[in-house]
């Protein structure tokens, strides 16, 4: 034993359990992770058995299960609302949940989330792999073709069909990663997923405010209001103020501006583009 390093603690003459605490609450929380732990064991090598009768072999069987255990990790992160390693100070990349559905109607979760703020070409590729793992095609040698988005993360309000076209996915995708979630407000606002809507983001923006009545009041200062209201007769300026939140009511029910409201302010859009 080198010198420099005390020898381990021996826990018959510390007096410590097999739980190394003394406290209840501590032991009881440890048993339970013990007996979940053994759980899943159990429930592991059953599935291990059954992927093994279904033709698979022994080792391929283990990397899938260990690759559904991996995915319901990330699931159980993005409920809890935490972001993944490396993640946190990036912009938001969406994702969708695909499955591969005759799989699926047989019991099988085969399937993966997608990065879709990458190019098209790449999420039919990813799409690919995941039919490639079809346990279905594995047993009975036909080819898993048909897929489903069953799930989806990083859209806002937007909500995808599971057969919504990759184009417009992948338009959404970009588009978000790129602008951040005023995009998905705009495809929002619209309720009409084509790419023509969308490729109208960049020239339809104006920008994020505070609230409605500090848009009206950039508006304001644009068309130089201050100076028009100094140059009135000073009578006239110590009654004559700019009312912003009409100024508000005119814009939205004139259909010159929309307006997507959010927990930090709000988007502001061109309404006649």
């Amino acid at each position: 034993m080198r010198e420099d390093f005390p020898a381990p603690p021996n826990p018959e003459q510390q007096g410590a359990n097999s739980y190394g605490t003394d406290d209840p609450e501590k032991q009881a929380e440890i048993e339970a992770a013990r007996t979940a732990a053994a759980e899943e064991r159990r429930a592991n090598r059953e599935k291990l058995e059954r992927y093994v009768s279904y033709g698979l072999n022994e080792e391929d069987a283990q990397g899938l299960i260990e690759h559904e255990q991996m995915l319901n990790d990330r699931r159980a992160a993005i409920a809890a609302g935490k972001p993944e390693a490396g993640e946190a100070d990036k912009r938001i990349r969406p994702r969708i949940y695909v499955r591969s559905v005759i799989d699926y109607t047989e019991g099988h979760d085969i399937g993966d989330w997608i990065d879709v703020s990458q190019d098209l070409d790449d999420i039919h590729a990813d799409i690919k792999k995941i039919l490639a793992r079809s346990l279905h095609t594995h047993f009975t040698k036909e080819p898993a073709e048909e897929w489903a988005i069953t799930s989806q993360e990083g859209f806002g309000e937007v909500v995808l069909s599971e057969s919504e076209s990759l184009d417009i996915v992948c338009a959404l995708g970009r588009g978000i990663h790129e602008h951040g979630m005023a995009f998905a407000a705009w495809a929002e606002i619209n309720d009409d997923h084509d790419i023509y809507t969308l490729e109208r983001f960049k020239d339809a923006y104006e920008g994020e405010f505070e609230d409605r009545e500090a848009y009206a009041k950039h508006v304001f200062d644009g068309m130089n209001g201050e100076h028009e209201l100094e140059a009135l007769p000073k009578w006239m300026r110590d009654i004559v103020r700019a009312d912003y939140a009409h100024m508000v009511h005119e814009m939205w029910t004139s259909g010159d501006v929309r307006f997507a409201d959010h927990p930090g302010g709000v988007w502001v859009f061109n309404g006649r583009i």
